[in-house]
C-alpha cells in the first residue's frame, strides 16, 4: 500500500464524558494510517485530549500533564498555544473528567476543518466534505442511543458520519479508547490498516466495529481474571 503524503486527508475525532460515573472516551477515523498511536489521550478521571491535523505528539501528553497541576481547559489550550508556535496547524479537543471543554481549530487546518461542543460531547473534524454536516452527523449519531455503553455511541457516531460522506471518506485508521473509573480492564482498541485495501473497499472503522463487538464480551471477564485470578 503506497500513501501519498501529498494529498490532503480527512479526520473524525469524537470525544465524550459521561457525567454520572466520570468516564470519558475517544473514538477516531482517519484517511491516515496508525492514528491510534499518535492522537487520542485518556486519563482516568482526569482528561480525554485529541490532537489532529499536523499532528504534534507531545501536545497530548503535555495537555494531561498541565491537568493533573489543575489548569482548566481553557487555561491548556492557551498555554499550547505559548509552547506549539505551529498550533494554528492543528485541531486540539480537550473533554476534562468535571465536563469542562476546550476545543481549538487553527487557521491552518487542512482543508475544511471545524469542531462542535455541548455539554459533555467534543467533535472535530478537517478535511471532510459536506463541512458541518459531517460533524452534526457524529454528534446526532452519538445521542440517539443514551442507553448504550459510551464505547457503542462513539462507533455509531463515527459511523453515522462514514454513513453520510461515504468514498469521500476513506477509512485507513480508526481507535476506540475508553476509561471507566475503578474499573481494572479498560477499552483500547484500534486498527492501524484495514484488512482489504481501500481500493477494494477496506474500510478500518467497519473492522473496528467488529474487533469491539469480539471484545466486548470480555471486558468485564478480563477486569474480574486481574483480581481473582483463582476463580478462573
Amino acid at each position: 500500500m503506497n500513501i501519498d503524503l501529498t494529498q490532503r486527508g480527512n479526520m473524525l475525532s469524537v470525544l465524550a464524558r459521561d457525567p454520572a460515573d466520570g468516564t470519558l472516551g475517544i473514538a477516531l477515523a482517519s484517511s491516515s494510517i496508525a492514528i491510534g498511536a499518535r492522537c487520542p489521550h485518556v486519563e482516568t478521571g482526569r482528561a480525554a485530549v485529541a490532537s489532529q491535523g499536523f499532528t504534534n505528539l507531545k501536545v497530548g501528553p503535555l495537555a494531561l500533564d498541565l491537568i493533573r497541576c489543575g489548569l482548566t481547559a481553557a487555561e491548556v489550550l492557551e498555554a499550547l498555544r505559548q509552547h506549539d508556535r505551529w498550533l494554528d496547524y492543528r485541531q486540539i479537543g480537550i473533554l476534562t473528567a468535571d465536563g469542562q471543554i476546550g476545543a481549538h481549530t487553527g487557521s491552518q487546518a487542512t482543508g475544511w476543518a471545524d469542531h462542535r461542543i455541548s455539554p459533555d460531547l467534543v467533535v472535530l473534524g478537517n478535511g471532510l466534505t459536506q463541512g458541518s454536516a459531517a460533524l452534526d452527523a457524529a454528534m446526532s449519531g452519538y445521542a440517539d442511543d443514551p442507553a448504550s455503553p459510551m464505547a457503542k455511541r462513539l462507533l455509531t457516531a463515527l459511523e453515522r458520519t462514514k454513513t453520510l460522506l461515504v468514498d469521500s471518506f476513506p477509512i485507513n485508521s480508526a481507535s476506540l479508547l475508553v476509561r471507566s473509573p475503578g474499573a481494572e480492564s479498560q477499552i483500547d482498541l484500534r486498527v492501524d490498516l484495514p484488512t482489504r485495501p481501500i481500493e477494494d473497499g477496506g474500510n478500518a472503522l467497519a473492522d473496528l466495529a467488529r474487533l469491539y463487538e469480539a471484545y466486548r464480551p470480555l471486558v468485564e471477564i478480563y477486569a474480574a481474571r486481574s483480581v481473582a485470578p483463582r476463580s478462573f
